[in-house]
């Protein structure tokens, strides 16, 4: 009997050393992988020249090989030996079998079909004609059918192939009388279906007698067949998969040999490999046919695509790039392959790039980012960056596209966009402040042409004088406080607006400006309510600026607050800041305006017939006032629900200079302050 062969494969490093061994060669030589690996393949061989012409000679060449088991029995392979590159090392392979007996094992009939095997591998690598290349199938057949003749003196020979497509038995050797048996037979038609039944596997590994051989439905010879007495089929088969078939004809007066049947199970066994082999073969070289014509197709498309296309290995380095990288950066091909990408990469976007997560993490995922490239010139070329990471190749699989352009005119438009908006604010705001000038201007010249015409006719007593009179006071503080508003915005646009601060209990100054507007608050008929967790805090601040912060709000809420509502101001504190709240449940902002309620100029609402007048700069100054103090302030907002504002306000202490008392007079520039903040708002 013979048993399967197994093909062996071994590699080497350069020193001779074993590392790698497939799992036929681990059982046969009974090493475990921790045993064999890493050792030198001198250990197990028995002629140590054997080993010395592997290492030392660097052409391809088929060698018999005997190396020792572990149990130390002699076993002899016949070996084929190239060279090869693996991770840019130099390694040596070697693929053989076990030499059982003289059959098929000459150097003859495999030196073609390895040699023809490798180089069609190494050659797909190359630019070659794929149509001039490709194995003998016919030749090698040829030759191990002669010594088959030879072994079992049979008078004809046929192999067929089996055809999975086609489901068929193809004619792939015809020698001696069954060129005459079989001239015209090219296929034998044959259902996988058939293959696995029972009336067909009786069929095969047997000798037929020539009476027999006319009742198979399997082969047709031809009529001249007189002098055929004998024909024996052999199953090709590997692994449980249908190969083909072998027949041998006997004429008259030679009868099979008794041990044919042996030898033609192992031989057909080794021929099934063989035509395995090829098949396979013939499979990688179409493979890398299409495989090919899809790189020089892609090639092709990369050299026309305005994109730029690239690989990234896990060290940073670019692998391959596009034509159009070297067109849109200005390096050469050469130059950016020997650099890092994030040598090239703007100092801002670079942390990004660096810090960017877990090789893990992103595998498979795409990322997508905008990087400032620097070109040759040292200008910085925006790209568009979409990548992948495959961890099988640790490395990044890239596309960019150049958006410099893009980003030029999305800049230009949205600088258009800015001067546009711009122009319109100014314009609404001079709209606006004139006709807040125009409106207490109005009332004051109405109001005094009344006067006059009273007074023409004599009809003007004391109390329509002061009444006149508190009409024109109250429009001329409108003017004033319009006046002081832009000119405190202009000397904070040009740095030349300062704080005056002192040491002072801001509590107290809180709390004295918020008791000081009761009045106007009682008479719109609203609540106020006023409450602290702390009775004293020292901070260094400017009392005027605290005051007028808390004015401007303080009037907001009057405004925007119905009749039988209610306001407080309420103080909170931490061991840095103090926080004041000014809370009214009036008729609140919509939450789109929310972002502009601090802009220079933005209202929430801005048309002239209004309910409240208002310069829409009030906010914006409150804003900087409390930012010159190093503290911050935010709305807090519900239509419908009334409006919170928060600020806050750093406790420091100025060391050099002591504690100030409120000025004792500040309750007679509360009512001036009021009379001025509060101008806008009517009772």
């Amino acid at each position: 009997m013979c048993s399967e062969i197994r093909k062996y494969v071994i590699m080497l490093n350069y020193k001779g050393e074993i590392i790698f061994c497939n799992k036929y060669f681990l059982n046969r030589f009974n090493y475990s992988e921790k045993e064999i690996l890493n050792s030198k393949i001198s250990e197990i061989a028995y002629n140590e020249n054997d080993i010395n012409d592997i290492l030392n000679k660097y052409e391809e060449k088929i060698k018999n090989l005997k190396l020792r088991s572990k149990t130390n029995e002699l076993i002899e392979i016949n070996a084929y030996i190239m060279r090869e590159k693996f991770n840019n090392n130099d390694i040596i392979v070697v693929m053989g079998r076990e030499i059982y007996d003289n059959i098929l094992s000459s150097e003859n009939i495999f030196e073609e079909l390895y040699k023809k095997y490798n180089n069609t591998i190494k050659k797909s690598c190359d630019n070659f004609d794929y149509n001039n290349i490709g194995i003998d199938l016919q030749k090698i057949l040829n030759k191990i059918g002669q010594q088959i003749i030879d072994y079992t003196v049979a008078d004809g020979l046929s192999i067929f192939i089996y055809d999975d497509k086609e489901e068929r038995l193809k004619i792939a050797l015809k020698l001696k009388d069954d060129i005459k048996y079989l001239k015209n037979m090219d296929f034998v038609p044959l259902k996988k279906s058939d293959i696995e039944s029972k009336k067909y596997k009786k069929l095969l590994n047997k000798t037929y007698e020539k009476k027999d051989i006319l009742n198979l439905l399997t082969f047709k010879y031809d009529e001249e067949m007189d002098d055929l007495a004998y024909s024996s089929v052999y199953k090709l088969e590997l692994h449980n998969e249908f190969l083909g078939v072998i027949v041998l004809s006997f004429k008259k007066g030679n009868f099979p040999r008794y041990k044919n049947h042996e030898y033609m199970k192992c031989v057909c066994s080794k021929i099934a490999m063989e035509i395995k082999n090829i098949k396979l073969s013939e499979e990688i070289l179409t493979e890398t046919k299409k495989r090919k014509y899809t790189e020089n197709e892609l090639q092709n498309y990369l050299s026309v695509s305005v994109d730029l296309v690239a690989t990234v290995g896990k060290d940073g380095y670019f692998k391959k790039i596009s034509p159009n990288w070297t067109k849109v950066l200005g390096w050469t091909e050469k130059e950016l392959l020997s650099m890092k990408v994030e040598e090239i990469i703007h100092p801002e976007d670079k942390k990004s790039f660096i810090n960017r997560k877990k090789h893990e993490e992103i595998n498979g995922r795409i990322t997508y980012n905008i990087i400032r490239f620097r070109h040759k010139s040292g200008n910085y070329i925006h790209l568009e960056w979409n990548s992948i990471y495959n961890m099988d190749d640790e490395q990044y699989i890239t596309t960019s596209r150049d958006i410099t352009e893009k980003i030029k005119i999305e800049e230009e438009n949205k600088r258009l966009e800015q001067a546009i908006e711009m122009e319109v604010i100014k314009n609404e705001f001079f709209s606006n402040i004139s006709h807040e000038f125009r409106t207490p201007l109005n009332i004051i010249f109405g109001t005094m042409q009344v006067m006059e015409s009273n007074i023409e006719k004599n009809n003007i007593d004391k109390d329509n004088l002061k009444k006149y009179i508190k009409y024109i006071k109250q429009n001329s503080f409108r003017l004033l406080r319009l006046a002081n508003n832009l000119i405190d915005i202009s000397k904070m646009d040009v740095g030349a607006y300062t704080l005056k601060s002192s040491n002072q209990n801001i509590i107290a100054i809180i709390e004295d400006i918020t008791l000081s507007v009761a009045d106007y608050i009682e008479g719109n008929n609203i609540d106020l309510v006023f409450d602290t967790d702390s009775e004293e805090i020292i901070t260094y601040c400017d009392v005027d600026k605290i005051e007028r912060i808390m004015l401007n709000l303080l009037s907001n809420a009057i405004k925007y607050t119905k009749e039988k509502g209610c306001i407080s101001v309420t103080i909170n504190s931490t061991k840095t800041d103090v926080i004041v709240h000014v809370k009214d449940d009036g008729i609140g902002i919509p939450k789109e305006k929310l972002d502009i309620i601090f802009d220079r100029f933005g209202q929430v609402n801005t048309t002239f017939n209004r309910e409240c007048e208002g310069s829409g700069i009030g906010l914006s100054i409150v804003k900087n006032l409390v930012e010159m103090h190093g503290g911050n302030i935010t709305v807090n907002s519900k239509e419908g629900c009334g409006t919170e504002f928060v600020f806050t306000i750093p406790i420091n202490i100025n060391e050099k200079e002591s504690y100030d008392n409120l000025d004792l007079d500040r309750k007679h520039k509360h009512v001036e302050r009021c009379d001025i903040e509060f101008s806008d708002i009517y009772s």
